[in-house]
C-alpha cells in the first residue's frame, strides 16, 4: 500500500491538477453573467490591505549584487525603490486612503503572504519587523505567512526546521485566527515537506469550520503563500494542489496567495469556482507565465507594487480595488462579490473570457520604421486595446521568402507610468530592399488580433 507521505509533490500535483480541473470545469458552467458593479450606497464596515512577495534584502546581498552587476546595478539603485522603503511606502498610503475615505476609516489588517524576506536571514526579518512596527497602528492587526524564500537561510544551513522557529521567534505564530468586525481572517503557513501540508491543512479545515459556525455564509479569508492550484494566474505553476482539496468545500473563502510576482491587473487574476481566489502580486518584481514565449520577465519588471483593498459590508459584500503603488494610483477595476455561499461567481474565467474579444490595433497601429544613429531599423506602434488587456505581442519581419526577424514580447498592461508604444530594434537590414511586417496582440485569454501587416523599404 502507498502512503501518501510518500508521494512526492509532483505525483500530488499531477493527482491533484487532474482532479481540480475536472472539478472547475463541471462546478462552473460557461452561462455568461454580467459582470456587477459596486453599489452606490456601498458603505464598509471593515478594511484591510493584503500584498505578497517584499524580499527585504540585507546589506550584504546588496553590496555582492553590485559588485557583480556594477554600473547597471547602480542604475537600478536610481531607478527602483528599495523593498523597505516600498513596504512603509505601501503601509502608508492605504492609511492615507483610509483616512481620507468618506465614511468607514479604519484599517483594520495588513497582510503580508510571504516571501517578505529574500532569504529568511535574521537580518532581514529584523528589517521587516522594524518597518511593520513604525508604521502599523495599534488598532491594525499585522498578518504574515511564511514563504518559500524564508527557508532559504536555514535550508542552506542543513536545518529546514529552524526556519519555522525563526517566524515564530520574530513574527509568532504559523497559523492564526482572527476575527475583525465580524470577518474571519484565517493565515496558514507550511513548508514544502508533504507531512507538514497534512498537518496545516487538518488545522485549517477545523478554522474553516469554526467559522462557518459562527458566521453562516458571510464571507471568510484566507491567506498562505503559494496559489491554490488550478485557479488564479500562476495557479499551475505556483499553485499547490492540497489547499485547493481544503477549500473547495467552502464556497464562502475568498483566498489571497502571493508566490508568482503575476500582475494583479491581468482579469485571470481572479477566480472563482468551487470558492474565490486572488493573487496579491508582489511588491518586489514582476513574472509572467510567457516563459516559452516573451521570457518571464516583462521587462522593467523591477518596477511592481501593487496590493488590494479589501472592502466588506456588513452583510457580507466585498468591493476589491488594486492599487498601483509606482504611480500612487487605484487601477480603473474594482471586483464586487456577492452571494459567495450560494456560488455567484461572475468571475470565473468561463465568464471572464466571454466577456473578452480579440484585441483590435486601431488606426492599424500606427506602424512606422526609422533609422537610428547606428544604421538600424527601429519599428514603433501603438498598442492594442481590448476589454481587459494585451497581454502580448507576436512580431515577424521577413524579406521575400526569408524570415529575418521574429520576437514575442509583453504588454504593458502591467505598467500605469508607461504610455502603451513600443519600440522594437529590427536591427540593421539591407538598404533599399522592401521587408513585410506582420503584427498580432494577444490577449489574457488567448484570444488573437486580426494581423497587422505593414511593407517598408529599408533605408
Amino acid at each position: 500500500m502507498i502512503s501518501i507521505k510518500n508521494l512526492s509533490r509532483t505525483a500530488l500535483a499531477i493527482i491533484g491538477s487532474v482532479f481540480f480541473a475536472v472539478l472547475s470545469f463541471f462546478s462552473v458552467g460557461p452561462k455568461t453573467q454580467e459582470l456587477p458593479k459596486t453599489p452606490e450606497d456601498f458603505t464598509p464596515v471593515t478594511r484591510f490591505v493584503v500584498c505578497s512577495d517584499v524580499h527585504f534584502k540585507n546589506d550584504n546581498e546588496l553590496e555582492a549584487k553590485g559588485e557583480a552587476a556594477g554600473e547597471e546595478y547602480e542604475n537600478y539603485l536610481k531607478e527602483v525603490v528599495v523593498p523597505p522603503q516600498r513596504l512603509a511606502a505601501a503601509i502608508n498610503s492605504a492609511y492615507a486612503y483610509a483616512d481620507n475615505y468618506d465614511g468607514y476609516k479604519g484599517l483594520d489588517a495588513f497582510a503580508v503572504v510571504g516571501d517578505f524576506t529574500n532569504r529568511g536571514k535574521p537580518e532581514q526579518y529584523e528589517a521587516f519587523v522594524k518597518v511593520c512596527s513604525e508604521n502599523l497602528r495599534e488598532e491594525t492587526q499585522r498578518i504574515v505567512c511564511i514563504g518559500n524564500h524564508e527557508y532559504y537561510f536555514r535550508r542552506d544551513e542543513g536545518d529546514r526546521t529552524n526556519a519555522s522557529r525563526d517566524f515564530e521567534k520574530y513574527i509568532g505564530n504559523l497559523n492564526n485566527h482572527y476575527v475583525i468586525n465580524g470577518y474571519h481572517f484565517i493565515s496558514v503557513s507550511y513548508d514544502e515537506k508533504v507531512e507538514t501540508y497534512i498537518k496545516h491543512g487538518a488545522w485549517l479545515k477545523k478554522e474553516l469550520d469554526k467559522a462557518v459556525a459562527d458566521t453562516g455564509d458571510k464571507p471568510i479569508f484566507v491567506f498562505q503563500h503559494p496559489a491554490p492550484f488550478f485557479t488564479i494566474y500562476g495557479g499551475v505553476k505556483w499553485g499547490d494542489p492540497m489547499i485547493s482539496a481544503i477549500l473547495k468545500d467552502y464556497p464562502q473563502v475568498v483566498d489571497f496567495s502571493g508566490h508568482s510576482h503575476y500582475p494583479v491587473n491581468d482579469p485571470r487574476s481572479i477566480w472563482q469556482g468551487e470558492f474565490t481566489a486572488l493573487g496579491d502580486g508582489t511588491l518586489a518584481y514582476f513574472e509572467t507565465e510567457l516563459d516559452t514565449i516573451a521570457g518571464n520577465y516583462p521587462g522593467d519588471e523591477k518596477q511592481a507594487a501593487q496590493y488590494y483593498v479589501v472592502e466588506g459590508d456588513k452583510d457580507g459584500n466585498l468591493r476589491i480595488r488594486a492599487y498601483d503603488l509606482i504611480t500612487n494610483q487605484f487601477f480603473d477595476f474594482e471586483y464586487y462579490l456577492t452571494g459567495l455561499a450560494q456560488k455567484n461567481y461572475p468571475y470565473s474565467f468561463y465568464n471572464l473570457k466571454k466577456h473578452d474579444n480579440a484585441p483590435v490595433f486601431e488606426n492599424g497601429g500606427n506602424l512606422a520604421v526609422t533609422l537610428n544613429e547606428n544604421g538600424e531599423s527601429i519599428l514603433t506602434f501603438d498598442g492594442a486595446k481590448d476589454n481587459f488587456v494585451t497581454e502580448s505581442y507576436k512580431l515577424t519581419v521577413s524579406q521575400g521568402a526569408k524570415k529575418v526577424f521574429e520576437d514575442n514580447f509583453s504588454g504593458h498592461y502591467m505598467y500605469l507610468f508607461e504610455d502603451d508604444k513600443y519600440e522594437v530594434n529590427l536591427g540593421k537590414l539591407e538598404s533599399g530592399k522592401t521587408y513585410k511586417v506582420v503584427l498580432y496582440a494577444l490577449n489574457a485569454f488567448a484570444k488573437t488580433s486580426k494581423p497587422v501587416n505593414f511593407s517598408f523599404t529599408a533605408q
